[in-house]
């Protein structure tokens, strides 16, 4: 039998497993199901964290994307540790303290927990909104990876690819709720740094090492855009290339299936010791996926389709046996399902919990609740799936340019602001939201622009003016934030 097959399988069903056996250990509560009771140590919140962040995008698409633009592709290793640094070390302790505070589970809880009156009403809507269609695409492009990988591996057809890494990732977040993410996050997260240390290290040895590796890549049509830091770019185009590659970044305070994790914390010393662990697992998987992007550009030279590169070497035996290249395919569907999975809980907490409890009050037994919650999310992972059979595109661009970018500018500067601004009012906050995703998706539909400056960018400056005008200029009446808060 297949080798790379029958690692992969054993891979697959271990983690199933995990994450079904997490199920046991459930309470029977919207918290629990949502945010593990507030419980999460350390290392299972820096490593959750981390892997819920970094998809299918990272291990197809950043290689691919390495690959194609050389060392200029390490702006991104910079900008994503300092916006790491950022979330942990600056916005965790004040969110997971005001989501105690206000007994929030989701972000639009968050976002609209200190305000009265119909703009808390509808900043939860918006906020709905803005995660069901950001997030639903967003898992789409997931299990786009999922099928493309699987097509490149095993010769199986793209539906099935995308059936298959549905199942799997609904399986076991249907059963055991956010515990079973967070568990196996971990375990994914380690098969994916281990492929981005090791890989990189494999190919630059058998290229000659470093020196070579650098010569060889220097030598390639277009090698001295490669070496170049810059990309052999000047004037606007550097501006317009730097903002794509630090701009990224910015779109990390927005990630609601991120967040979600600093608001699990179970304490302030682990929000401290999560945040190193998170920090420096994000700089050495980022720094090798961009490493082993540029020398799968020396060692294989032209590719059609750079985002295949993982699943080319997980099939051939001249550099990796076949049972590493079947943990080469599991690292890739750990970065597929360690996001999927979160993105797939907080889309369906965002129609049960904020809609349904918050906005329209229902008020359920908690068996209802419960069928809710898991509907929610086979519905939505239902949807996902059906965008994901239709369309195959490049994950990279599909990603960051509507799900990560709508997201990124939608709440990240409504969250920053909120948390670190006391004269944040709510619709402030509302009209951040709106504009920030109106910039966004607008910005995409004019290539022009878009090849100048990656839409993220002046979508989150525009949102963040735009809260701190509207905050500034209107009244406060029903946007005021509650007594003693």
């Amino acid at each position: 039998m297949d080798p790379v097959l029958v690692s992969f399988i054993v891979y697959t069903t271990a983690i199933v497993a995990l994450g079904t056996y997490s199920a046991r250990f459930a309470q029977r509560s919207a918290s629990d199901f949502f945010l593990a009771g507030r419980g999460l140590g350390a290392w299972v919140a820096g490593l959750s964290s981390s892997a819920s962040a970094e998809s299918g995008w990272v291990t197809l698409g950043l290689v691919g994307m390495a690959y194609k633009v050389g060392a200029g592709a390490l702006w991104i290793v910079v900008g994503t540790f300092a916006a790491f640094v950022f979330n942990w070390f600056v916005l965790a302790w004040r969110l997971r303290s005001e989501s105690e505070k206000h007994d929030a589970l989701t972000l639009p809880d968050v976002l609209a927990a200190p305000f009265r009156g119909p703009v808390a009403v509808l900043i939860r809507c918006v906020g709905v909104l803005i995660i069901l269609s950001m997030l639903t695409a967003y898992v789409a492009a997931q299990l786009n990876a999922a099928g493309k990988t699987f097509a490149g591996t095993f010769g199986w057809n793209y539906p099935i690819g995308v059936l298959l890494g549905a199942g799997i990732v609904l399986l076991y977040t249907v059963t055991g709720g956010f515990r079973a993410i967070a568990w196996t996050d971990v375990v994914q997260a380690i098969i994916m740094i281990l492929t981005m240390i090791l890989l990189p290290a494999i190919l630059i040895s058998k290229v000659g090492g470093p020196v070579e590796f650098w010569e060889k890549l220097g030598a390639q049509p277009d090698g001295a855009s490669l070496t170049d830091p810059f990309g052999g770019k000047s004037g606007f185009a550097l501006i317009g290339f730097l903002a794509l590659w630090l701009g990224i970044p910015l779109g990390n305070p927005g990630q609601p299936h991120v967040l979600v994790r600093l608001m699990a914390v179970k304490d302030r010393r682990a929000i401290k010791r999560g945040g190193m662990i998170s920090s420096a697992w994000v700089l050495i998987l980022f720094t090798g996926a961009v490493l082993l992007g540029m020398a799968a550009r020396v060692y294989f030279g032209h590719l059609d389709d750079p985002e295949q590169i993982l699943p080319i070497i997980a099939r051939d035996p001249s550099i990796v046996p076949g049972f590493i290249g079947g943990m080469i395919i599991a690292a890739i569907l750990a970065a597929i399902c360690s996001t999927a999975d979160s993105q797939l809980l907080v889309a369906a907490s965002s129609v049960s919990h904020d809609l349904l409890v918050r906005v329209f009050k229902m008020n359920a037994s908690l068996t209802t609740k419960m069928i809710i919650d898991r509907a929610a999310v086979v519905l939505i992972g239902t949807i996902a799936t059906a965008i994901a059979l239709v369309e195959v595109r490049s994950v990279f661009s599909f990603v960051l340019d509507y799900g990560w970018a709508g997201l990124g500018a939608g709440f990240g500067p409504a969250l920053i602001l909120r948390l670190c601004w006391r004269r944040t009012t709510g619709w402030g906050v509302l009209a951040g939201m709106i504009v920030g995703v109106a910039t966004a998706v607008i910005w995409k539909q004019f290539p022009d622009l878009q090849a100048q400056v990656y839409n993220l960018v002046p979508a989150f400056a525009l949102s963040m003016l735009t809260i701190i005008a509207v905050s500034l200029g209107g009244q406060r009446g029903s946007t005021k934030r509650l007594p003693n808060d």
